[in-house]
């Protein structure tokens, strides 16, 4: 088999982060370890895999939204963690909003290429029900955005018995992702790491071949669905 190679390509993670107060403690120290150890793993893929530049994007949420750092975009080897603090509300509507700028194309605004590219990879992380109903239209926004509707999305719910709540997330991630329930915050750090490399691994691998009509952008997404999904059932030592 001819492996095509391609132009260098960026691979955007973007993550949106509950912050409110019911974060603080392990929930957020467990969050923080998590993307150490993401950076840490993310530069060694891109020291091997020569076509593909990892960009991070940590949008944080409470009584506002913001990027972390005041940046849309980092390479992942500038990612500076020390701004991530928690406080106030859990306004996820504003998150939404943040998000819906990033995924319009280059031209116009956002971080995403005007043609062709790496669908992203876009994680939701919350540990209670969104403050106010303001994020169904957002989502209703974003649903119109091709760049929101190719890219693979995941939802986690921390420590909550809330239905309302995994059906928010379930409305975020729609078929292209899944929504994991996280019943414990020391398995926070392994659940993010996991969906996260491995998402990352699988997006980037397909930056190496030249891509058919028959393995579009959801069938990357469902290759990735299908090892998350192993690698988190392979996990022997959950401890509930």
């Amino acid at each position: 088999m001819i492996i095509d190679r391609i132009a260098k390509q960026r691979a955007n993670v973007i993550m949106l982060i509950d912050t409110s107060t019911s974060m603080r403690g392990k929930r957020i120290d467990q969050v923080k370890k998590a993307l150490v150890d993401i950076r840490k793993q993310l530069i060694d893929m891109e020291n091997v895999n020569i076509n593909v530049d990892y960009y991070l994007t940590l949008i944080t949420f409470s009584s506002e939204a913001k990027y972390l750092n005041n940046s849309k975009m980092d390479r992942i080897s500038d990612v500076d963690l020390s701004n991530l603090k928690v406080g106030g509300w859990s306004n996820l509507h504003l998150a939404l909003v943040k998000l819906e700028d990033l995924l319009k194309k280059e031209s116009k605004g956002g971080i995403m290429p005007d043609f062709g590219g790496i669908a992203p990879i876009i994680v939701l992380l919350t540990d209670g029900h969104p403050t106010g109903n303001g994020y169904k239209s957002e989502l209703a926004k974003l649903k119109k955005l091709p760049w929101f509707n190719v890219a693979l999305r995941y939802g986690i719910a921390i420590e909550l018995n809330d239905k309302r709540t995994v059906q928010v997330l379930r409305e975020f991630v729609g078929d292209n992702g899944d929504v994991i329930e996280c019943y414990d915050s020391k398995m926070l750090e392994r659940i993010i790491r996991i969906i996260v490399i491995t998402a990352s691994r699988v997006k980037s691998e397909t930056a190496n071949v030249s891509i058919s009509k028959d393995m579009g952008k959801n069938s990357i997404n469902t290759v990735a669905q299908l090892e998350i999904t192993e690698n988190l059932a392979g996990t022997e030592d959950w401890e509930w």
